[in-house]
């Protein structure tokens, strides 16, 4: 009782200090479909490098190569290391699937495991549907930004009770997102850099999870993006994986 009345609390000061925002002639869901736009565009094929950056000085790599069908249908193959080559993960409206080759066997996961081991989880990459799984409210501009709230919907199973997510005006490019538990702590902080243009999407092309809990990071890198037509549903089943 006392841990819920500490999070109704939370969230009650968290809403008077920031949702009493200006107003605009910009709706909270027109900036967030502007920025999925650009990170998720329909039906997309990519190759991503990523690293991941311990306390302890390591570091990991890896290569994935993703196709998207929409924004909740996504497939990865990693690349390497050759320890992870062939290894596929599926998102299907919300069910998430791997393939592991060693064992041939195909698994469940949740969407809050981590890929690669990173600070990245599952949902991070393979769920972009956020106007589905998320509430937006426009929580305060300035002169050169926009800042919306995404509070998630109870009854779709949202990754993160809450993500706030900051957004250029003048190019509608993001710039940085956080993501919160339902007790009001800061879980993660998404940084995104380097705008490219990749054919006729242009966008962030790396992207840098700060773990606020462990201190640790991983360093998402695009290096091909590029919008595509009529990727074959069977590629997008579960049954299919590891074909």
């Amino acid at each position: 009782m006392i841990f819920i009345a500490f999070r109704n609390i939370f969230f009650l000061l968290f809403s008077v200090f920031f949702y009493a925002s200006p107003a605009s002639a910009v709706e909270a869901a027109d900036i967030v479909k502007s920025v999925l736009d650009k990170l998720s565009p329909g039906q997309w094929v990519g190759d991503n490098a990523f690293t991941n950056y311990r306390v302890d000085g390591t570091q990991h790599d890896y290569s994935l190569h993703i196709q998207a069908q929409d924004s909740s249908t996504v497939h990865v193959t990693f690349l390497s290391p050759a320890t992870d080559a062939g290894r596929q993960i599926l998102n299907r409206n919300g069910e998430i699937w791997s393939y592991l080759p060693d064992s041939r066997k195909i698994v469940r996961l949740a969407d809050r495991e981590s890929i690669g081991n990173g600070d990245f989880n599952n949902a991070d990459v393979l769920r972009m549907n956020w106007l589905e799984l998320y509430t937006p409210k426009l929580a305060k501009e300035s002169d050169t930004q926009y800042v919306v709230d995404l509070e998630g919907k109870s009854d779709k199973n949202p990754t993160y009770y809450l993500m706030r997510l900051w957004v250029l005006k003048k190019t509608m490019q993001p710039v940085q997102q956080y993501f919160y538990d339902d007790a009001g702590h800061h879980l993660k902080t998404l940084k995104y850099r380097d705008i490219k243009t990749f054919g006729n999407i242009t966008r962030p092309a790396t992207l840098i999870m700060e773990n606020v809990i462990t201190g640790q990071r991983t360093v998402l890198v695009i290096n091909e993006f590029k919008r595509v037509n009529n990727l074959p549903d069977t590629r997008f089943r579960a049954e299919n994986l590891g074909k």
